[in-house]
């Protein structure tokens, strides 16, 4: 039985682990993060992606105390307040015309959960600053990638990095999982050993 579970349905996320050799299964979590969000005090998008991550990997952690349990979530930020992940194609075009030719973040938070407990934490902010596009570029991207439901209304992985002129930071942030300080700490509590 593999020792790690990443607690999400995204294919990106399971892309990046896959990529990285990682052995794992992936499952749902166990929190209802659309529903719960209604009713968490106001927060900073820092500690909403690190409570939301947290709270995905304890909600798996608890069924399975055995195994490493990866949580992970992106909270989008514009002139400091956090913007939802949009519903729609509609929703995704208003959220891409108001970042044009203005910078944005991507928040990450990473955790690991065992036992029921969270042992590991990081934390990433991507800065990102989208070109001056027109609105039929806009529209023709929404058209093409269809990005709702995704943090910032884009696909980086796919057409969305057409967008910008320029990121600072992790590039595997702003796809929703920052690989590297993970497997560090992997490495560090020799819970993973690819090379042997």
């Amino acid at each position: 039985m593999t020792k790690l579970i990443l607690a999400s349905t995204s294919q990106v996320r399971k892309k990046i682990l896959n990529d990285s050799g990682l052995d794992f299964e992936m499952m749902a979590p166990l929190y209802d993060e659309d529903n719960e969000k209604k009713n968490l005090p106001k927060m900073s998008p820092k500690k909403l992606a690190l409570f939301l991550a947290a709270q995905k990997a304890l909600s798996v952690s608890k069924k399975f105390p055995k195994r490493y349990v990866i949580g992970s979530d992106q909270v989008c930020e514009f002139e400091k307040k956090e913007i939802s992940k949009s519903k729609n194609a509609a929703e995704a075009l208003a959220q891409l015309k108001k970042f044009n030719g203005k910078v944005h973040f991507q928040n990450n938070a990473v955790v690991i959960a065992f036992g029921g407990e969270v042992i590991f934490e990081n934390f990433s902010r991507v800065e990102l600053k989208m070109r001056k596009v027109t609105l039929s570029e806009i529209k023709n991207y929404v058209d093409i990638d269809q990005p709702w439901g995704c943090a910032g209304s884009y696909k980086y992985e796919s057409l969305g990095k057409h967008l910008f002129e320029e990121i600072s930071g992790d590039y595997f942030s702003v796809l929703g999982l920052a690989i590297q300080p993970l497997l560090a700490f992997l490495h560090r509590q020799k819970i993973i050993s690819p090379f042997s």
